[in-house]
């Protein structure tokens, strides 16, 4: 009987936070740890590591592609492209977190100036360092162990 009470409290504590998750717009996940982006779902830098962007810092925007494992995106002047993977590691109200691992990142090599190459080059240098995200509904938070790199707010 008391094995019954605690399975049944698991079950309905553990369940909603699973669907909860699953059933974001942005994210659907399962209890096997799969991830799946909405194809062309667009997100659009807001901070990085903790700091607002102004209007000069122009527009970074992040897209995912989960059948072929890839990512791109638009910076001000260049357009950039990785692989990447991910596994689930918790679920929670506050988000699913998951492990991410972007490799193998190119960009464009289109002139510009130089604060927007400056910009540019910041980025590309945090993006790959990034060891976990959580995912909510409308943001997208890309951590280095457990410090914030970058946040991202959906289009």
């Amino acid at each position: 009987m008391k094995y019954r009470l605690i399975a049944f409290v698991l079950l309905v504590l553990c369940v909603p936070l699973a669907a909860g998750c699953g059933a974001q717009r942005p994210v659907a996940a399962d209890m096997s740890g799969a991830l799946d982006f909405d194809k062309g779902q667009v997100w659009q830098l807001v901070s990085l590591r903790g700091k607002g962007l102004s209007r000069q810092d122009g527009v970074f925007t992040l897209t995912f592609n989960p059948e072929a494992g890839t990512l791109s995106g638009q910076m001000p002047c260049n357009g950039y492209y990785a692989d990447f993977s991910h596994r689930l590691l918790s679920l929670s109200e506050a988000g699913c977190r998951y492990a991410l691992a972007i490799e193998y990142l190119g960009s464009g090599q289109v002139a510009c100036p130089e604060a927007d190459m400056n910009a540019e080059q910041r980025y590309l240098a945090l993006l790959p360092r990034a060891t976990a995200c959580v995912l909510t509904p409308y943001s997208l938070t890309l951590f280095q162990k457990d410090k914030e790199l970058m946040k991202f707010e959906l289009q």
